[in-house]
């Protein structure tokens, strides 16, 4: 897989409609995703239970995502004036969800894991646009990773990306080369599933 040129269509189109948001989220990815489109980012980290609750992976990341709405809506720092989105993204495969590694060897296990298989990425955003009520919209896409040999596994490992991300990887960095192709939103891959929060918004 090629890297994704920044910034991307996607995200051209989202600071069309959003000039400055807050991010109700600690991922660096996420902030970068939307920096690289011009957008003006302020992070608040939230302070929210991450227990997966719920009968179905779409329903647990859409919970996760709104606590971590509910617990910047119940801030000090609680802006009605600004657009606000959180977010939370786990990796499906074989029926089993993945979400951040503990450790380099979560981390080698989880990769290897996917190596040479098809994996499905959900991300949910929590969105509260200004004198609207809070809503979580949730995206899936497919992702096939290469097969990957232990060597191409450890120099990714090496590299530090691994860590916070679910899967274990990061698409917008060197984790993109761990990819054969993706079927989908890549931003949903990313964590934040920028194509659904614009329609959404153009609803609104």
């Amino acid at each position: 897989m090629q890297r994704i040129a920044e910034p991307d269509r996607i995200q051209l189109e989202f600071s069309s409609l959003f000039s400055k948001v807050i991010l109700a989220s600690s991922s660096p990815n996420r902030k970068k995703l939307l920096e690289d489109a011009g957008v003006d980012v302020s992070v608040f980290i939230p302070e929210a239970d991450e227990s997966r609750i719920g009968d179905t992976p779409e329903e647990i990341v859409r919970s996760i995502a709104r606590r971590k709405m509910e617990a910047y809506l119940s801030s000090n720092e609680y802006r009605d004036d600004i657009p606000a989105i959180a977010a939370d993204t786990l990796v499906l495969i074989d029926e089993e969800l993945l979400g951040k590694p503990s450790d380099e060897a979560d981390a080698y296990a989880m990769l290897g894991n996917l190596s040479g298989r098809r994996q499905r990425v959900i991300s949910a955003a929590g969105i509260k646009l200004p004198g609207k009520d809070a809503a979580v919209i949730v995206d899936t896409a497919d992702v096939v990773f290469r097969t990957l040999s232990d060597a191409e596994i450890m120099a990714y490992i090496a590299t530090g990306e691994w860590e916070g991300a679910a899967g274990g990887y990061r698409l917008q960095k060197t984790g993109y080369t761990l990819v054969d192709r993706i079927y989908g939103d890549w931003t949903t891959v990313v964590g934040l599933p920028l194509k659904s929060i614009i329609s959404f918004a153009s609803e609104s």
